[in-house]
């Protein structure tokens, strides 16, 4: 009687998981949502459109791209993190920057990116840049860290809110660099910027995509890349390292995450796909063009870069005293 228990069961178990491994074979066979955290247009949502337009085109396959932009990202991963784990609802992503940064920005947050995603793929990078206003007499990041030194307090710098990228990239900078600067929050891009090109801010540190308009007019200036390597579009611009300040990179960087309990099937399908979207030319163009380093990131990789910024951000925010209203 034990023995055909055991038969019975093992048997089931065998067709359990037949059909699981069915089901990730199956994959797709419905529209694919992407949840963007950002409003449609900006450099998030562009990318997730190029390659998954590529992909759509590839493989016959619907894609959705859906904008949900508040909170930080929280909402658009929250949606994904509740969501059914069959691969067909994705988020996009930064887990160097806000994925982390919320774990400690919100601390009534349901969910842990560590614990509740599963890292799919990297796309790639968009770098960013330290920029002064052309009013401060200095030409190098050192000389900037010299004036911050000598008038402790007396420095601010720029972002788009409490909490952004922006607010904790300039936190981080300044602790490194032992200044004691001001941050001042813009709810506008734009007048944050007419602000730095008046003078009536010191520096800031924003995506070079977003700035180098301003920085081919010699409108502002550009002292250091926050990244590991030089950009292609600053070539005579010092990394942070180069420049004496240390390891800093304040890069976004552009994945894709699924909630946790996918089945492989699925996400190695995506997998071969964007792999294979990042190797198309014009699919690398169109990225390029929107300030974006196309290469093909690891799950394996994404998962450090959690490991590290997690509570790399845990600690700068704590520090500064960093609270959401």
């Amino acid at each position: 009687m034990q023995r055909t228990c055991w038969f019975a069961l093992t048997i089931a178990g065998c067709l359990a998981l037949a059909t699981l491994t069915a089901r990730g074979a199956d994959y797709p066979t419905r529209p694919i949502r992407v949840v963007v955290p950002f409003a449609a247009a900006g450099v998030t949502d562009i990318v997730a459109r190029v390659v998954f337009e590529h992909v759509s085109q590839a493989t016959g396959q619907t894609i959705v791209i859906d904008n949900r932009p508040g909170t930080g990202g929280t909402i658009a991963v929250e949606q994904v993190v509740n969501a059914a784990p069959d691969g067909y609802t994705l988020a996009m992503a930064d887990p160097s920057g806000f994925l982390p940064a919320n774990v400690t920005l919100y601390p009534d947050l349901k969910y842990d990116p560590r614990r509740d995603l599963v890292p799919i793929a990297n796309f790639g990078t968009s770098g960013a840049v330290l920029l002064v206003t052309n009013a401060l007499p200095v030409k190098t990041a050192q000389e900037l860290v010299a004036l911050g030194k000598s008038k402790p307090g007396e420095l601010t710098f720029a972002s788009t809110g409490i909490g952004t990228p922006g607010h904790l990239n300039g936190e981080l900078f300044s602790r490194l660099a032992g200044i004691k600067a001001v941050h001042v929050p813009y709810r506008v891009v734009g007048q944050g910027v007419t602000d730095l090109i008046a003078g009536r801010i010191s520096f800031w540190i924003a995506p070079i995509a977003t700035m180098l308009p301003q920085i081919q007019e010699h409108q502002v200036r550009p002292l250091a890349v926050a990244g590991d390597q030089r950009s292609s579009d600053l070539p005579g611009v010092p990394t942070m390292r180069e420049a004496g300040i240390g390891d800093f990179d304040a890069s976004t960087t552009y994945a894709l995450f699924a909630p946790v309990g996918t089945p492989k099937g699925a996400l190695d399908w995506l997998r071969g796909q964007i792999r294979s979207a990042l190797d198309d030319e014009g699919v690398v163009r169109k990225l390029q063009g929107a300030g974006v380093q196309p290469k093909y990131g690891t799950p394996e990789e994404i998962t450090r870069m959690l490991e590290v910024r997690t509570p790399q951000w845990a600690d700068v925010i704590k520090s500064a005293g960093i609270h959401l209203e």
